[in-house]
């Protein structure tokens, strides 16, 4: 039992992980894409 809430532990914290880091991708590129007007960008991405 104990190994199985210690999996489940890992599986959370590395999910927290993974979205956090995917979050920070898609703010850092938004940032780096900051200069254009935010109407061209979805224009271009829809």
């Amino acid at each position: 039992m104990d190994e199985i809430s210690q999996w489940g532990i890992a599986a959370l914290i590395g999910i927290s992980i993974a979205a956090f880091l995917a979050w920070f991708n898609k703010s850092g590129s938004d940032f780096k894409d900051g200069f254009e007007p935010k109407s061209e960008r979805t224009k271009k991405k829809n």
